[in-house]
């Protein structure tokens, strides 16, 4: 996903200079600057190694049965999942609303022979 954001003139200034510096686009180092502002929370931490489980399960599933509280376990980790990409889920589908609402204002062309 991405997003706009303005900025005092200043700020995109200081922002320019510090990209020069570096060599790299405004974009990255308003990035870097964003995530070091708002670091990734315990749970976001945590997600990596959850997810390493939901993905064991997962092959185990394909080879046996998993057990009662193995398929629990998994459910709760699709969830978490499921909730983890609903803003993806919901930015994709708002980009195909455009692309079709594009499509359908496309001139129409009779087919070449």
């Amino acid at each position: 996903m991405s997003m706009v954001i303005n900025v005092h003139d200043d700020l995109a200034r200081r922002l320019r200079e510090a990209a020069a510096r570096r060599c790299q686009s405004v974009e990255d180092v308003a990035t870097t600057a964003l995530e070091k502002a708002f670091p990734r929370s315990e749970a976001d931490q945590d997600w990596g190694r959850r997810n390493q489980r939901r993905l064991e399960l997962i092959r185990q599933s394909t080879r046996r049965e998993l057990t009662l509280p193995e398929q629990v376990q998994l459910d709760e980790l699709q969830a978490c999942l499921d909730e983890r990409f609903e803003w993806f889920d919901a930015g994709l589908l708002h980009q195909l609303e455009e692309m079709k609402q594009a499509v359908q204002h496309l001139p129409t062309e009779p087919p070449h022979e």
